[in-house]
């Protein structure tokens, strides 16, 4: 599983159209994954919680001429590759890493793009994902 993290700029973008981009390369990604997707703290509104989507990887692939523009205006050249998404859904009850992982959230809080989330994390996440109905 991983966590993607958008600002509140792209965020809506990166629901809609099931597409994401970074500078770097994901690695040790699988198709069918997992990803959470996180709004940065700092754009979330009063007590709206980061986590508010779940998606599945299908692909991670170079950006192509004009993709990022068709996507995200304005950000052509900011980043180097595109990650393409598929059944896109909301949490049914959003939440803060910390919500679900106490302390241990710590080292997921550093500005990044993406984690790959810790097996034991993991678990934790899916299951309150399938005790909530989200899987």
């Amino acid at each position: 599983m991983y966590l993607f993290k958008t600002s509140g700029r792209t965020f809506d973008s990166v629901i809609r159209n099931e597409k994401h981009a970074f500078s770097s390369m994901p690695r040790d990604w699988y198709p069918n994954e997992l990803v959470l997707v996180s709004k940065n703290k700092s754009d979330c509104n009063a007590g709206e919680k980061q986590i508010q989507y779940l998606m599945r990887l299908v692909d991670i692939r170079l950006l192509r001429q004009g993709e990022v523009e068709k996507y995200w205006p304005g950000n052509e050249g900011r980043w180097k590759y595109l990650v393409i998404c598929k059944d896109t859904k909301p949490i049914n009850n959003p939440f803060n890493l910390v919500d679900l992982l106490g302390e241990d959230a710590k080292p997921y809080g550093p500005i990044m793009t993406f984690r790959k989330l810790d097996p034991e994390h993991e678990a934790i996440i899916e299951d309150y994902l399938r005790k909530t109905g989200t899987l």
